[in-house]
């Protein structure tokens, strides 16, 4: 039984882990996109790349895949891109440009 829950900590650990971990990067080398039309959202590692295809579409058009199959740059006409990410489900955003992180 304590071997399991050992697992379930492990596998727990992981995600929050990379997500950690791209927070630290992606603040050190992103910045606010000049273009406020466009920007690059991290959303949470553990979802799929369909879930995270999904809420950045519902967001605007998506333009870019992110090197790490969870962060997507969008454009949004209207100019908020940044904010439509976050209440899309992307836990930050940075600019586009810029950041090696963002490069596919």
């Amino acid at each position: 039984m304590t071997r399991k829950t050992g697992l379930k900590l492990v596998d727990a650990a992981v995600p929050a882990g990379l997500a950690l971990a791209s927070a630290v990067v992606l603040l050190a080398t992103g910045s606010r996109s000049p273009d406020a039309r466009e920007a690059a959202g991290v959303f949470p590692p553990w979802w799929s790349r369909s879930q995270v295809m999904q809420a950045a579409a519902r967001a605007g058009q998506v333009r870019d895949l992110g090197a790490a199959p969870f962060i997507i740059v969008i454009r949004d006409p209207d100019g908020q891109a940044a904010e439509k990410l976050r209440r899309a489900g992307a836990l930050f955003s940075v600019a586009p440009s810029g950041s090696a992180i963002c490069a596919s």
